[in-house]
Order: structure tokens, then C-alpha cells, then sequence
């Protein structure tokens, strides 16, 4: 008997060894599959951070980019309308001193074209005597034969009254005409006018001239309107 419980002892402790040693490999096993398992999804989490990485790099450089993109084409177009503006304005300061030119050229071709001549008077009341060859007639509306008329609601006395503003160089709505008649002949006229301030006065003498109208021919500056 003491034998038999002997061997049976043995097997079951050689039984618990193997099983023992069965569990601490199993452990080991399951703790290298575990280790497994962390590093390879450290890995893969680092890659996708390094992914995640790069792509926000990318993401932020073209986002940089695009704004200094913007900036320059910003940048170019204001040049762009700066140079614009500076033509434009370059072209304007030469149109406008073409167009002053061209009228100094009209007033200088005018004054060219026409004398004024200012003479002395023997009449105590006349401050001076203007002749200007740059008048002309101021047109009609007659026609035929002219017959000059006095009377103040006909054709010819309203045109002979726009001569006279004429020659005064006044404009009619701000004239009186304190006199108006002949002027020594049927086609010669004379008139006084005064500007409605009564600053200045003048004598006109006119003269008819065939299907143009009636032409300022002297002007005189009169110191006083004599009554």
C-alpha cells in the first residue's frame, strides 16, 4: 500500500508541474499577443498622426499660400488702377491744357481779327469813344426793301434795341434805352442806353446793313444821362 500511494503522488505532482507549466506559458503567450497588439496599434496610431500631421501642414501651407496670392493679386491690382488713375488723369491734364490752348489760340485769332480802338471826345459829357471792327450785324428777321421804323412794337425797333445791347455789351434784360432814333440818314440810327444800376451809359450809332441787320458802328461812354 505504502508504495501505491507513493507513485500516485508522484504522477499527481508530475500532473501539477505540467500544468503549472501550461499556465505560466499560456501567460506568456497571451502577454507576447498583448505586446503584439500595443505595438502594432502604436504604429498604426502614429502613422495616422504623422498623417494627420503632414495633412494639417498641407492644409495650413496652401492656406498660406492662397493668402499670399491674394495679397499679391491685390497688391497688382491696385497698381494696376494706380497707373489707371495716373493715365487717366495724365490724359485728362492733357486734354484739358490741348482745350486751353486751343481757346487762347480762338482769343488770340479774335483779338487778331478785330481792333478796338478807344479815342478822346470834344464833348464835355463823353468819357471816351470805343470803335470796335470786330462788329457785326445781328441778323434779321426783314426782308425786302428796309424800311426803318420807330415804333416801339415793330420788328425793326426790337432789332435796332439788340444792336444797341450789342454794341453796349449789356445784357437787355438789364438795359434801359433812355433814347432812340435817327442817326442822320433812313438806314443810320442812335440810341442811349443805361445799365438798370445806372453805373454805366452809353451812346450807340448804328447802321443798317442789307439782309444781315443792324451793326454797332461807335460806342460812346457818357459821364452823365443828360435830360
Amino acid at each position: 500500500m505504502p508504495e501505491k500511494n507513493t507513485k500516485f503522488d508522484s504522477r499527481l505532482d508530475q500532473r501539477n508541474h505540467k500544468r503549472k507549466k501550461n499556465n505560466i506559458l499560456n501567460i506568456l503567450i497571451g502577454i507576447v499577443i498583448l505586446l503584439i497588439i500595443i505595438v502594432t496599434v502604436n504604429i498604426v496610431t502614429g502613422d495616422n498622426d504623422e498623417d494627420s500631421a503632414n495633412t494639417s501642414k498641407t492644409k495650413s501651407e496652401q492656406v498660406e499660400e492662397s493668402t499670399e496670392n491674394e495679397e499679391k493679386e491685390k497688391e497688382s491690382e491696385e497698381v494696376v488702377g494706380s497707373s489707371t488713375e495716373s493715365a487717366d488723369s495724365s490724359s485728362s491734364t492733357e486734354e484739358t491744357t490741348t482745350e486751353t490752348e486751343e481757346n487762347e489760340n480762338t482769343e488770340t485769332e479774335g483779338n487778331e481779327d478785330s481792333t478796338v480802338t478807344t479815342e478822346p471826345s470834344n464833348d464835355s459829357n463823353v468819357e471816351s469813344v470805343v470803335i470796335d471792327s470786330g462788329w457785326q450785324p445781328i441778323g434779321t428777321e426783314q426782308s425786302g426793301e428796309h424800311v426803318s421804323s420807330y415804333n416801339s412794337s415793330s420788328v425793326d425797333w426790337d432789332e435796332k434795341v439788340k444792336a444797341l445791347a450789342y454794341g453796349a455789351n449789356l445784357d437787355p434784360s438789364n438795359m434801359y434805352v433812355k433814347y432812340l432814333g435817327n442817326g442822320g440818314s433812313p438806314q443810320k440810327s442812335i440810341g442811349t442806353v443805361t445799365s438798370k444800376d445806372g453805373s454805366e451809359i452809353y451812346r450807340i450809332s448804328l447802321e443798317w446793313v442789307d439782309g444781315e441787320g443792324w451793326k454797332p458802328t461807335k460806342k460812346e461812354i457818357l459821364k452823365a444821362l443828360k435830360k
